[in-house]
């Protein structure tokens, strides 16, 4: 398989990307998302004191600051080796300096187009515009999503301990409970194709994605996905060490455990397609999530608004590479 780091000018997309036209039922979703972040947002902010959160923000400690950005900054790094590693587990390879452009221009695109998923859409189409199978972007797609779900569960499960000890039952106990519920229909959802079906129903749509998920099945199990889910948990590990040194820069009282106990759940969260991006949402967990350990609603928000800006910095290479993609032909 032809390596996509080494494609000339040809082979990459020379024109625009651009997306198909918006249909009323997208639109009507889009306005649902727009109105579970305006709602939520508009709720915690008439709660949250200003004032307090300015006053915290003007005073923080600018190397933790910095050591907070740079955490989240790595996690987009970690993100791209798990976007290579997917496409290594669908029989693509891409060199690293690639996969990074690529997972930049995707982040860049995910915070300005409308959708959850328009970073992996424009990602996954340069992918292919460089000399990926389509069948082969598709899977790489499915895979990352699934293993930065796993990635996250895994570290969910390794604050438990610290939350059932500290927490209510019932809230202690939901997260998992769901999660497992969620593990239940995956598994499956990978065996479907192994169901016996009556020869009328095995047209060739059906047999074709009877297909894709027998690959997916093999991908997940592949040594690729492996490697790709500890990238995976690489990235949540990130984002969990600035949640902590934002808290040390705004002088919030923030243990490691409670942090560890708390931001799986709100990356969980935030993940859902419910609202713009997750915003709303996680700043939502961080309120209800941190309240368990005592932190008001205020210096929870200010950590969830400083992560949520964190990624919305570090996706500014993207747009920077996405000018010199329309100008050179190539990422």
């Amino acid at each position: 398989m032809k390596d996509l780091s080494s494609q000339d000018a040809s082979a990459m997309p020379a024109e625009t990307v651009t997306l198909p036209e918006g249909k009323p039922g997208g639109r009507l979703m889009l306005l649902a998302k727009l109105a579970v972040t305006l709602g939520v947002l508009g709720v915690l902010g008439v709660k949250a004191d200003w004032p307090a959160l300015l006053a915290r923000v003007a005073g923080a400690d600018p190397v933790w600051l910095a050591a907070g950005f740079l955490a989240k900054f790595l996690s987009v790094v970690c993100a791209a080796e798990r976007w290579r590693d997917s496409l290594w587990a669908a029989g693509e390879r891409v060199s690293h300096g690639l996969a990074m452009r690529l997972m930049f221009t995707g982040l860049f695109f995910g915070q300005v187009l409308p959708g959850a998923l328009g970073g992996d859409v424009v990602r996954g189409w340069l992918t292919y515009r460089g000399g990926a199978s389509s069948a082969a972007v598709v899977l790489a797609l499915v895979l990352d999503r699934l293993l930065a779900l796993i990635g996250c569960i895994l570290l969910l499960f390794l604050g438990l301990p610290h939350l059932v000890a500290t927490a209510p039952p019932s809230v202690a106990w939901a997260g998992p409970a769901a999660v497992v519920l969620l593990a239940v229909g995956l598994l499956a959802g990978l065996q479907v194709d192994r169901i016996p079906l009556p020869g009328i129903l095995l047209r060739p749509p059906v047999r074709a994605a009877q297909a894709q998920v027998a690959r997916l099945r093999g991908a997940l199990f592949s040594r690729a996905a492996l490697v790709g889910l500890l990238h995976s948990a690489a990235v949540h590990l990130c984002t969990i060490f600035a949640v902590i040194a934002y808290a040390h820069a705004l002088g919030i009282p923030v243990r490691v455990l409670d942090a560890l106990a708390v931001v799986p759940m709100t990356i969980f969260a935030a993940a859902l397609p419910i609202s713009l991006n997750g915003w709303g949402v996680r700043e939502g967990a961080f309120v209800a999530g941190f309240a368990l350990y005592g932190l008001g609603a205020t210096d929870a928000l200010a950590l969830s608004l400083m992560i949520g800006l964190s990624v919305t910095l570090s996706s500014l290479p993207g747009g920077l590479l996405w000018l010199s993609l329309k100008g050179s032909g190539r990422p």
